[in-house]
């Protein structure tokens, strides 16, 4: 039986949406519907969705404008489709990457199968090795700046299928929503959120910077995380032109590099002859500076190296501090651990990744965290913090797998 509609669209295409759309939870949008809700009538709610996207009559309703804290200060602008919206992006999603993910350049690592920010640190890391020097940009308020009528040029570049087309424009220009209730038009950008947004800045790093360092210059390479990116140079002279050209490049394409955050970097691990301004740089939640390693030979040298970032520790300090572990003294400290290590294991699979031993402050807040718990929870430590100490320590020593923390080197109450 032939379909009526206008768009070929499989009803299959819209569950498998909806099954990514509940694995990656997340919250309500400006109609307040949950996904518990939204499945209060799944098949009526799925039916509705595939019936309007077919029929060309789907329009996004405007995006919630979330303002969250960043990590170093100031606020990000976060916008957050309704569940319905984000089950409509992921049908999008699923017919558009299998043609735009193959592409891609082989560094840019952000939002990928088979891509991870993991995968980004271990070969800049190597990069860092072979390269003396290191540019590093931050783009400003990359998602907002989008230039809608280049990103649309890409997509119908790499698109022909109508209803992509049409839907990917609506939203682009849907409106944002504040927590007043006011709306504001958008002409720029793609909102960070939204489940098309990564895969279509993405699109537009690969032509405004990807492609165009591949033809002007290929002996630098890069790593690529959506908007936050290096670039290895063999000389200043190198990097002063690269970093010079970067920011050109930038602007043509409607975006600004970020001043106060893009520098050139001097990564050289030994031989180090004289001083340099600028010997470190964050990428991706990681501090690479020289660090003293340990060689084969039981000697100690100096390596360019990752490790958790100072700004990354505080978040994870501050989450720590708002579990309020002392004071959940009403169940056991398996109960405790049990709700804890999920995050605490998140944590050190990735941050524990490259130079663990700088987690070791983690290691040892978390801990004095649990000290202070005993303290509150037994009467007979109450007022002895070297008897709790002691307690801790013997925990450890009887249950060393108890807190995932407790499974690395280096987590001591201190």
């Amino acid at each position: 039986m032939t379909s009526t509609k206008p768009y070929d669209i499989a009803k299959r295409t819209v569950w498998e949406a909806y099954q990514l759309v509940r694995a990656n939870r997340g919250a309500a949008g400006v109609d307040d519907e949950t996904i518990a809700m939204f499945e209060q009538n799944l098949s009526g709610n799925l039916y509705k969705l595939w019936n309007r996207m077919s029929s060309g009559s789907y329009f996004p309703p405007p995006v919630k404008q979330v303002e969250i804290p960043k990590a170093t200060g100031g606020t990000r602008k976060l916008g957050v489709p309704t569940v319905s919206d984000r089950v409509a992006q992921a049908v999008a999603k699923l017919m558009i990457e299998p043609v735009l993910d193959p592409l891609f350049h082989p560094d840019s690592y952000g939002y990928r199968p088979g891509k991870s920010a993991k995968q980004a640190i271990a070969v800049t890391r190597k990069r860092c090795w072979q390269y003396d020097w290191v540019v590093e940009f931050d783009i400003k308020a990359a998602f907002d700046q989008i230039d809608h009528d280049l990103l649309l040029k890409a997509v119908r570049k790499h698109i022909k299928v109508d209803w992509l087309l049409l839907y990917i424009e609506r939203w682009l220009t849907a409106p944002f929503e504040t927590a007043d209730g006011a709306r504001l038009p958008r002409a720029r950008g793609t909102p960070q959120g939204g489940v098309v947004s990564p895969m279509l800045m993405n699109l537009f790093m690969h032509y405004t910077f990807d492609a165009w360092m591949q033809r002007h210059f290929p002996q630098c390479p890069f790593t690529r995380y959506a908007d936050d990116a290096v670039v290895h140079c063999r000389s200043l002279a190198q990097a002063q032109e690269v970093i010079q050209a970067i920011a050109s490049r930038l602007a043509e394409c409607g975006l600004q590099m970020h001043p106060e955050k893009s520098k050139i970097v001097y990564c050289k691990d030994r031989s180090r002859t004289q001083t340099y301004p600028e010997v470190t740089f964050t990428f991706l939640g990681f501090l690479f500076r020289p660090r003293r390693v340990k060689t084969k030979s039981g000697q100690i040298s100096t390596s360019f190296l990752p490790g958790v970032s100072p700004v990354a520790l505080k978040r994870m300090r501050q989450t720590v501090r708002g579990w309020r572990l002392p004071r959940r003294t009403s169940g056991s400290l398996v109960e405790l651990a049990e709700q804890c290590n999920p995050m605490i294991r998140g944590w050190w699979n990735y941050y524990g990744a490259f130079y663990r031993t700088a987690m070791r402050g983690l290691a040892r807040y978390l801990d004095r965290k649990l000290v202070r718990w005993a303290q509150r929870k037994y009467k007979t430590l109450r007022r002895h913090k070297s008897r709790s100490e002691e307690w801790l320590h013997k925990i450890k020593k009887a249950y060393p797998r108890q807190f995932m923390h407790w499974q690395f080197q280096g987590a001591q109450v201190g």
